[in-house]
């Protein structure tokens, strides 16, 4: 099954001219790029955080949105890892109020006192073995 992820991914990477949506075909490998050294569970959660959605103005959070488009660009050429370090450093922190999974209830830096200070909470996506 495995090999079946790996030849996918390089396809993605042969032409996205010739997808019937190239553009999301574009989207899709760049998570791709940020996700691609994760084994499967890791790399389900990877895409769905990395991955930019196609149209940012349909998004609760609109800032991050932009800004992981932005940062895609700037991060263009690297992979895996060093992708996703690069990504959490021009990203801006998460935003608690939203439920999200990795600022779970139990999660220290997200607690209410520390949210109302910071204004968020920042958390890198916990993704490295």
């Amino acid at each position: 099954m495995s090999c079946l992820a790996g030849m996918a991914a390089a396809q993605v990477d042969d032409d996205c001219g010739r997808a019937v949506a190239p553009q999301r075909c574009q989207i899709h490998r760049q998570g791709l790029r940020s996700c691609q050294d994760l084994a499967e569970p890791r790399r389900r959660a990877c895409l769905a955080y990395y991955t930019p959605p196609l149209n940012c103005q349909r998004q609760r959070d609109a800032r991050r949105c932009e800004a992981l488009l932005a940062a895609q660009a700037s991060c263009e050429g690297m992979l895996g890892a060093a992708r996703r370090q690069c990504l959490d450093e021009r990203l801006p922190p998460a935003d608690c109020a939203r439920p999200q999974a990795p600022c779970a209830a139990d999660d220290a830096a997200c607690d209410r006192p520390r949210r109302r200070a910071a204004g968020g909470c920042q958390w890198p996506l916990p993704l490295v073995e």
